[in-house]
């Protein structure tokens, strides 16, 4: 049976991670990842069994060792697609890498991208208020007429825009 792998994440500084748990074998042992950006793994041992102190990969040829315990980070530098297969140090423990194009972004994703670049409170209370519009919408096809619709669409962005003022008057400054 063919697993499925797990897709790494980006964290706020832009570079993709996975954790990968070393028991018995590598979780998840199969990664999907973006081709052309660097790939950090954060490697975990759980077991002690000498097959997991090292960890050796097949494109870029890197061999490593893995702390007993805490994390040891061992960084890809971007590769083009592919497959790049890891294993441990006696060849038991197997792994891979699937390296894939990136496709184009869905609409949601950009807007999703768009929403996370903004930075201003009214600018997020503007897009927070666009996303709202159609269930106002909705809400006054239900049990409003026009003009309360209206009322309703004015009053929410007053409203989203105050919410958004005070959170970001709330939340710490960027260290």
């Amino acid at each position: 049976m063919l697993e499925q792998g797990a897709r790494a994440r980006l964290d706020p500084a832009g570079h993709q991670v996975v954790d990968v748990r070393v028991d018995r074998g590598y979780h998840p042992s199969t990664i999907v990842a973006r081709a052309y950006v660097p790939l950090r793994l954060v490697f975990r041992r759980e077991d002690a069994d000498a097959c997991s102190e090292r960890v050796v990969f097949s494109s870029p040829h890197i061999e490593r060792r893995l702390a007993a315990a805490g994390p040891t980070t061992i960084e890809l530098p971007a590769q083009p697609p592919g497959e790049v297969r890891f294993t441990c140090g006696m060849g038991r423990y197997r792994g891979r890498i699937e390296l894939v194009a990136k496709r184009a972004p869905s609409w949601l994703r950009r807007l999703r991208e768009r929403v996370s670049r903004l930075e201003t409170p009214l600018g997020t209370a503007f897009v927070l208020w666009i996303c709202s519009l159609p269930l106002i919408a909705l809400l006054a096809v239900l049990a409003l007429d026009v003009t309360a619709a209206i009322a309703a669409a004015g009053a929410a962005l007053i409203a989203w825009v105050a919410g958004c003022m005070w959170a970001y008057g709330r939340s710490p400054e960027p260290t």
